[in-house]
């Protein structure tokens, strides 16, 4: 079962996004309602797609999504700001969806990134 990590600073928007993924039959990685918890829960491990808030309570979630980026996580945003130069340049191959963001749009982005049943490998973080 693929597993997806979420992050939102607004706790009913994550529940809201928590349940919509669980309903589509993934697996939930974590919720986070902060970059570094998101960073500590990620820790060496990588899940099969993110989505990710942009302005995570003030701070913005490009060094989440550089690790992810970097491990080869799927990445789609969910914001209701897609006015970023990351997201025309770094971020440009990533995927995603304003806010308010739908069950029928998530699923799409989630179908298109993931395939269920299949975990693909990641690369791992490695140690220093």
């Amino acid at each position: 079962m693929q597993r997806i990590m979420i992050v939102d600073d607004e706790a009913l928007v994550l529940f809201d996004m928590t349940m919509t993924v669980e309903d589509l039959g993934y697996e939930v990685f974590c919720d986070c309602i902060s970059v570094p918890d998101a960073l500590e829960c990620l820790g060496d491990d990588c899940p099969d797609a993110a989505l990710l808030d942009i302005d995570v309570g003030g701070t913005m979630v490009w060094p989440l999504a550089r690790v992810l980026d970097q491990r080869d996580c799927p990445i789609i945003f969910v914001s209701a700001n897609k006015a970023h130069p990351e997201l025309e340049n770094e971020f440009k191959h990533c995927g995603f969806i304003d806010k308010p963001a739908s069950a029928e749009q998530i699923e799409a982005k989630l179908g298109a990134v993931v395939r269920k049943g299949e975990t693909a490998p990641r690369v791992a973080a490695s140690r220093a």
